[in-house]
């Protein structure tokens, strides 16, 4: 009877292991400001950066509707800056030459999401999804970027 159970117990546990992995959800990550109060954070390939301003601005920058605002820079292969503000779709910028985003202490690591004020960002190895709670967002990889 002993011998029946462990055997039993033996199956069981080699059918698991057989079993496809279930996929799991973004783990949730958060940054601390930076001394100006905005949040910066990187892809792990550092192609794409983003900065959070927190509704009312900073000492740096205060966006036109006051805020929050999030923006994403892809660097290659052709600069753009995906803009998403309080309200509305979100805006493309495509830039030459600016390259003002971001330095690289905070990764947003494959399968995190970081959330602030309205915003939700997941990165994957295929690339950033950003949204606005209720809203709009945007997309972006090395292969092109959208929004909706």
């Amino acid at each position: 009877m002993r011998v029946a159970a462990l055997v039993t117990l033996g199956l069981a546990a080699a059918a698991l292991s057989l079993a496809p992995a279930m996929p799991t959800a973004a783990a949730d990550r958060s940054f601390m400001p930076d001394a100006y109060g905005q949040i910066i954070f990187v892809t792990p390939s550092r192609n794409i950066g983003c900065t959070y301003i927190p509704k009312g601005g900073t000492e740096m920058y205060r966006p036109d509707d006051g805020g929050p605002e999030l923006g994403c820079d892809r660097i290659e292969p052709k600069y753009i800056r995906l803009i998403l503000s309080a309200s509305g779709k979100a805006f493309i910028f495509e830039m030459e030459g600016d390259t003002a985003c971001c330095d690289d202490v905070n990764v947003l690591n494959y399968g995190e999401r970081w959330k602030a004020g309205p915003f939700t960002c997941t990165s994957a190895e295929t690339g950033l999804t950003c949204r606005r709670k209720g809203g709009h967002g945007f997309f972006a990889n090395r292969d092109g970027y959208s929004v909706d």
